[in-house]
């Protein structure tokens, strides 16, 4: 049975603001995805980022950019909509050849086990599996795309290969989620992906990624980039649960109180992603009950619909992770994703800020033997309130 807990309150979402913030969300939640033609050849960049301070986050939410981003997350929500994976939708060549990339890429894990190491999480051999994308992402991407394409790999790519942790922090979060579907919809920008395909990048490439990433958190041990602990919904995903919300709406027997049914879990999880959330949480988490180590989960499985849950959650994708300068600030814009502002500083793909004083966030990890990047600055000692907080 779901245990309830004081501490929240399942119908509490994230919220805007104020009076700029909600028109801001209510025309990004409105308007739907622009179609866009193909770029020339000539018009693809490598993008870059973007998003330095509160004053670029300001104009990223306003822009077009959060709008039709926001509205290709809503679409590829809304194509799913009772929807199971081994359902009948159509399935097109792209699709089953990302699928198959995906899978490669799962074998590297074999190829690349971990290696012996006194630290639990950041396993150093996640670089080498890493440092393998990288090289080979151009060239698994042209044999995804038609020949017509072949001048995008180069920006395509470099999405890609963000989308799957930070090789120096050997970390994974909602931004790294985030960056997976904005190459999904660089694709769909491109042309190579048609609005019918919008199931199956969900239904057959989205979940082929997801099993990728749960073999790399496993194998790797990949820190939580970001987490909010148990005060998160989860140390690593939203969307998951934003699309598998959506797949179970109307569902005739499945309800939200349903994960909380073990035997409910092993029967529907092939079929549907929220169910095989659930199910890997309380595999990797089974050492404490669902209630203690994932409370906002079980707090959700008390509301009356899917309808309402996947409501919830869109509300908080946009509060939790599309609105956050910490988890955005790494966003790349290029052609397919622009910005339309100017920004207080540029950084390469992934790179730091030039502003001064800027400090790249750095684990305990990231300076192990072989690392190259100049050695950080010393922490600076707290202040006496700072350590009166301390534990």
């Amino acid at each position: 049975p779901r245990t309830r807990i004081a501490h929240r309150n399942p119908g509490t979402w994230p919220r805007a603001r104020g009076k700029r913030e909600k028109e801001q969300r209510s025309a990004a939640m409105a308007t739907p995805v622009a179609a866009a033609a193909p770029a020339s050849a000539g018009a693809f960049v490598v993008p870059e980022r973007s998003i330095f301070c509160d004053q670029d986050m300001q104009e990223f939410i306003s822009s077009p950019a959060y709008r039709d981003l926001l509205g290709f997350v809503r679409q590829l929500s809304d194509s799913v909509r009772g929807l199971a994976i081994s359902g009948e939708y159509p399935v097109g060549p792209v699709a089953v050849a990302l699928e198959a990339m995906l899978r490669d890429m799962l074998a590297w894990v074999d190829e690349i086990p971990p290696l012996r190491q006194p630290m639990r999480f950041g396993n150093r051999a996640f670089r080498d599996w890493h440092a393998r994308l990288v090289e080979r992402a151009p060239g698994m991407l042209r044999e995804v795309l038609p020949a017509s394409h072949h001048a995008a790999v180069e920006e395509l790519s470099t999405y890609l290969c963000v989308s799957f942790g930070n090789e120096t922090r050997i970390d994974y979060g909602t931004g790294h989620e985030t960056a997976f579907v904005t190459f999904l919809f660089c694709l769909s920008r491109a042309g190579v992906c048609a609005p019918e395909d919008a199931p199956s990048l969900v239904l057959r490439v989205f979940t082929a990624y997801v099993r990728l990433m749960q073999r790399l958190q496993e194998a790797y041990m990949l820190e939580p980039a970001g987490s909010h602990g148990v005060w998160g919904l989860d140390d690593y995903y939203c969307l998951v649960f934003l699309f598998g919300s959506s797949q179970l709406r109307r569902h005739a027997f499945i309800t939200p109180e349903s994960i909380h049914s073990p035997e409910a879990l092993e029967e529907h999880a092939n079929d549907y992603m929220y169910m095989d959330a659930i199910r890997f949480i309380r595999r990797i988490k089974r050492g404490a009950p669902f209630a203690e180590s994932s409370p906002y989960l079980n707090d959700i499985s008390g509301l009356p619909s899917w309808d309402k849950v996947n409501a919830g959650m869109i509300k908080l994708y946009q509060g939790e992770v599309l609105d956050r300068l910490p988890v955005i600030q790494h966003m790349l814009f290029g052609s397919l994703l622009r910005c339309t502002w100017q920004p207080a500083a540029r950084g390469g793909p992934g790179g730091a800020s030039r502003i001064p004083g800027f400090v790249p966030t750095t684990a305990p990890w990231a300076a192990a033997a072989g690392d190259r990047r100049p050695p950080q600055p010393p922490p600076r000692a707290p202040t006496n309130a700072a350590a009166a907080a301390a534990p």
